[in-house]
């Protein structure tokens, strides 16, 4: 049977987006220049947790049509369950072992894994208002992400600390950076794009428009932080995302890029680029110190073929991607 020619752009973002967090976490540029690292590294690089978020909430919207919650729930603990496990050893290796912590962190995530820990719980916190109206959807979705910003400054810049565990609280990323804060702006989104058909009605040349307005916010917000903002602070949320992650996955479905490559296997390989690098990057530190730019590079090569095995043991044993 002939393969059928389909629109992949989508998955190629998603491809994309994942190499960015190697390149975040690998502090690719950060040797090349500080302002071109705070405009990446602080800001395009972490793109990718916003359109994440916006695809699944787009993607969710048939989970909930169909009544497949159950299946959702159960797939997306599961994973989240077993890459705990498999990172739990990392966390109790770097650090001495203390039960409270591993209690926190696997309610919030090890690393990168909070995406998957804020997933999980937004999910099933969007669908007893997958029927709510899309005014109310965006409209909670702007004033939460609003106030996690408000809660990140507020830890950064450290304005609560003539209380000393206030100010501690709200340096805690877990605090902002979580499902309520982070997931649900992004997943109600996504959700309403795809229950309203949004993207389908716009014109290239509006979206066109859309991206380099998009893309200019973005990098505002990124000089911003850095000339009034220490240039050691880390920030995951930028304002401007809530604009650029909905424009991007708009833009997934306003232009073609054709092909028959499996549509399912690139979105495997970017889910398993994200779960495994930081495996990677860890078993490097331990071999070989590496500038930032060689580090990127070597983590980014081995990630790929990293997933190819993952891939496939998946093939075989189910909920591993």
């Amino acid at each position: 049977m002939k393969a059928t020619s389909r629109n992949i752009l989508l998955d190629i973002f998603k491809i994309i987006v994942a190499l960015f967090v190697i390149a975040l976490h690998c502090r690719f540029l950060l040797d090349l220049n500080p302002i071109i690292y705070q405009i990446f590294g602080n800001g395009i690089f972490k793109i990718a947790i916003p359109l994440f978020f916006c695809v699944n909430g787009f993607f969710l919207f048939n989970v909930f049509k169909r009544n497949h919650i159950k299946i959702w729930v159960k797939r997306v603990g599961v994973l989240y369950v077993i890459w705990m496990l498999i990172y739990s050893y990392l966390r109790v290796y770097l650090n001495d072992f203390n039960l409270l912590k591993m209690i926190a962190i696997f309610l919030f995530g090890f690393n990168h894994l909070w995406y998957l820990a804020a997933l999980f719980l937004g999910g099933i916190l969007l669908y007893p208002f997958r029927n709510a109206s899309n005014n109310v959807l965006i409209i909670s979705a702007i004033c939460l992400y609003s106030i996690g910003i408000i809660i990140q400054y507020l830890g950064v810049l450290h304005e609560l600390a003539r209380f000393p565990l206030l100010d501690k609280l709200m340096s805690y990323p877990p605090l902002h950076r979580n499902f309520l804060f982070y997931a649900w702006p992004f997943l109600s989104i996504g959700y309403v794009i795809r229950r309203s058909n949004f993207h389908t009605k716009f014109k290239k040349a509006t979206v066109i428009i859309l991206i380099n307005i998009s893309f200019l916010a973005l990098v505002i917000d990124c000089l911003v932080n850095f000339y009034y903002l220490s240039h050691e602070v880390i920030l995951n949320m930028n304002l401007s995302f809530l604009l650029f992650g909905p424009v991007l996955l708009i833009t997934a479905f306003s232009f073609q890029v054709r092909s028959k490559l499996n549509s399912k296997l690139l979105s495997s390989y970017s889910i398993a680029i994200y779960l495994v690098h930081p495996l990677i990057i860890f078993l490097i530190f331990n071999v070989v110190t590496l500038s930032q730019t060689a580090l990127t590079v070597a983590t980014i090569i081995l990630s790929v073929i990293a997933s190819y095995f993952l891939i496939w043991l998946n093939s075989k044993l189910k909920y591993i991607l």
